[in-house]
């Protein structure tokens, strides 16, 4: 069954699919800088599958591929996972992590050495089948990787917008008691990168409802958050900081079994 959540989160990314890494674009450096963070912190190798639950157009997705064997890029928005690069080592997967949890789609492993769940935990219907959805994927000596957007955002968006960004606050502490009663052992990090844009495309980018928060306001309340953005910040070009959490969790391998002594 799909959630009204599920389905409002569908809508957005299945509109904004066509110009999703376009509203990348004005920084590749944030794609390296980010690519970086996931690498050091799941530490994907040759030989190691991986799935990348939300994976969009599969921006984070290439990074995996090529340091595994191949990566699942499990996405419910066709439109997005039709723009996966062309390449057998990323297969696609059409699913939410509701369907994830009914166990209702095919995936290429039962389990993964390396999984990743980068903005996804916020669109799930409930917090808790979603982690516990999530750590049902981590293979013996596995590794997740949950990225979060920090507690407090240093966007340049219009107060409405932050306040109710600030409403539900991901609860860390919660996110690692669950983690810990599916047996992963998670670490919390936090790290940021100092962004420079043009305001005018800043601009853009809010109009076109980039982060689904703004989809959450309808075209006047969004029109009208534009020109206090506009109105609060004078200069052309905007700086601030896109700060992150990451929370990694490890699933201890199996034992080895005690080798028998020679008679």
């Amino acid at each position: 069954m799909t959630s009204d959540r599920q389905e409002r989160a569908g809508r957005h990314y299945q509109r904004l699919a066509a110009r999703f890494e376009e509203n990348w674009a004005y920084s590749p450096a944030f794609v390296e800088w980010m690519t970086s963070q996931l690498v050091k912190r799941l530490n994907p190798c040759p030989g190691e599958w991986a799935a990348d639950v939300g994976c969009g157009t599969g921006l984070y997705s290439r990074g995996l591929a090529e340091r595994t064997r191949g990566v699942a890029c499990v996405d419910p928005c066709g439109a997005m996972l039709a723009q996966l690069p062309t390449d057998p080592a990323l297969v696609p997967v059409r699913a939410s992590l509701e369907d994830l949890a009914m166990g209702s789609v095919w995936m290429p492993r039962p389990e993964f050495e390396v999984v990743l769940a980068k903005e996804v935990l916020h669109h799930a219907a409930g917090t808790g089948v979603a982690l516990r959805t999530l750590a049902s994927l981590v293979a013996p000596g596995g590794r997740l990787l949950l990225v979060l957007l920090a507690p407090k955002l240093d966007y340049p968006l219009f107060a409405a917008a932050l306040e109710r960004y600030g409403r539900h606050p991901a609860d860390t502490g919660s996110i690692a008691a669950q983690l810990a009663a599916c047996g992963l052992h998670s670490e919390v990090s936090t790290a940021s990168f100092p962004l420079t844009i043009g305001k005018d495309r800043w601009l853009e980018m809010v109009a076109d409802r980039w982060m689904s928060l703004l989809s959450k306001f309808d075209d006047v309340q969004l029109a009208a958050g534009i020109a206090e953005i506009d109105a609060t910040y004078s200069g052309p070009v905007l700086e601030f900081d896109d700060s992150f959490v990451f929370v990694l969790a490890r699933r201890l391998p199996h034992p080895r079994r005690p080798t028998p002594a020679r008679r």
